[in-house]
């Protein structure tokens, strides 16, 4: 099991997330997550740890509650778009994230630096319990929540105006995380 503090948490956030890109955790407090997933989109809950988050608008500066944030009109409902998703398959997803069409062959010495974005993955991961249920808008895992997500097809249930967009929900009896990425065309 990894050490997770907010030191390893900090580092893996800035390794996996940048411009473009929304990581936001906040409290699970009712039985649908789904409408605390809405609530961490929205950013209308604060990070249950004080850790941190990464939020820009697109073109920089932070998306905020309002017209900027990308998720400004997502509701409860937008989730019957996402999938099952194993762990393993999270952890690939949110590495594939910093690929501009969130493929493997997109993101600058990938076989170089696999196995050290799978562990920053893994570490973003582990904070949710080994009890944690993962999803995606990843249309690979609609058919097959095993799926090899680094090999998958680029189709995505988009949640956002934007050309393209992909992510990981993190599920857990306390938490919920919203990992995601934007292809801004």
């Amino acid at each position: 099991m990894i050490q997770m503090d907010a030191s390893s948490w900090s580092r893996s956030l800035r390794v996996l997330f940048g411009e473009g890109m929304f990581a936001a955790v906040g409290t699970r407090r009712r039985d649908d997550w789904r409408l605390d997933a809405v609530d961490v989109m929205h950013l209308r809950t604060d990070d249950p740890r004080g850790w941190s988050k990464v939020a820009p608008a697109a073109g920089g500066g932070a998306c905020g509650t309002g017209p900027d944030n990308p998720f400004n009109a997502v509701t409860p409902g937008d989730f019957s778009m996402v999938f099952p998703v194993s762990r393993t398959g999270a952890e690939h997803l949110l590495v594939t994230l910093q690929g501009e069409w969130f493929q493997t062959e997109d993101i600058p010495d990938f076989d170089a630096r696999k196995a050290e974005l799978i562990s920053h993955a893994r570490t973003m991961l582990e904070r949710f319990g080994e009890d944690a249920l993962f999803f995606t808008n990843a249309a690979t895992a609609r058919e097959n929540p095993h799926a090899d997500m680094f090999r998958r097809e680029g189709v995505h249930e988009g949640f956002t105006s934007h050309t393209m967009d992909c992510g990981v929900v993190a599920v857990s009896g306390t938490e919920i995380g919203i990992f995601w990425g934007f292809t801004i065309d």
